[in-house]
């Protein structure tokens, strides 16, 4: 079997992909690679090397039948993760209790033991930065306030496919976060 690079994320859905569309026609002149709406995600567990998808792909169904899906809020838009030597412009809010403990749980049973003691930043990736670009988008001082917000409902495993133009994402499997919230 051939290895995989995969990442576990939860799609964006429509009413985020709206926000970060609109977002995008207001900017197109930012010298960004801008991420397709249908790759709009957030993150849980960081990419690593798979030999075979199926038994995370259980697990994930497993876990997401147990899980209830998130309302989440975004507030900033802004280059990122450092200002200074910007690779990215990402959306950033406020992490509910619920995703934030969902993705210690993923990242304790799925990432390198590292990743589970860091404090989950909820963030949407809107655009990558080139770099020979970076310095000029962080002498924008772009620093937006926002209101997005959406419902993140579905757990995926995505294989990452690196192309010379970006990674690719490929859904290797996805599970609706089916707990009611009664």
């Amino acid at each position: 079997m051939e290895r995989k690079r995969v990442f576990i994320g939860l799609p964006a859905g429509e009413s985020l992909m709206a926000s970060a569309a609109a977002f995008r026609r207001d900017h197109k002149g930012m010298k960004v690679r801008w991420i397709h709406p249908e790759n709009l995600h957030v993150t849980m567990v960081p990419p690593w090397e798979l030999d075979d998808p199926a038994p995370v792909c259980a697990a994930l169904e497993a876990i997401a039948s147990m899980s209830e899906a998130v309302p989440v809020s975004f507030h900033t838009v802004s280059p990122g993760p450092d200002p200074r030597h910007p690779r990215l412009i990402w959306a950033t809010g406020a992490a509910p209790e619920t995703l934030s403990l969902l993705a210690t749980n993923l990242k304790s049973a799925f990432g390198d033991g590292k990743e589970a003691h860091r404090d989950f930043l909820l963030h949407l990736t809107i655009a990558r930065i080139n770099r020979q670009e970076a310095r000029a988008v962080a002498s924008t001082k772009l620093h937006e306030s926002i209101e997005w917000h959406g419902l993140l409902d579905t757990l995926c495993l995505y294989e990452s496919v690196l192309k010379p133009g970006g990674a690719e994402y490929r859904i290797l499997c996805r599970s609706t976060l089916s707990r009611s919230m009664i």
